[in-house]
């Protein structure tokens, strides 16, 4: 029987991993921050630090044309981009925002 004082085996995190991490929370939330992605990680059983989550995010973001973020000054909120360039038929303009 394990001891309830008994270390943990915690894990590194790399890329693939925070990448799976930040887009399941993406897809539940709309949006993530390095914070909720470093914390999942942590409950997950992972050795993360808020740097570390930040620099690989940051070329996630860089290396990934479906990711996108906004800096407020404080933190960086990181969503999937939003496309709506489509059109039914070539009679029917295209959705636009303007």
């Amino acid at each position: 029987m394990p001891n309830a004082l008994e270390k943990r085996a915690y894990r590194h995190i790399d890329i693939h991993v925070v990448r799976e991490v930040a887009e399941y929370l993406m897809i539940t939330n709309l949006e993530t921050t390095t914070l909720e992605v470093k914390d999942a990680l942590r409950f997950a059983g992972y050795i993360a630090y808020q740097a570390d989550v930040s620099h690989i995010m940051d070329v996630i973001a860089k290396r990934s044309p479906s990711w996108q973020y906004a800096c407020n000054g404080v933190f960086r909120q990181y969503t999937f981009k939003q496309y709506f360039d489509f059109q039914l038929t070539p009679q029917v303009p295209k959705y636009s925002l303007n």
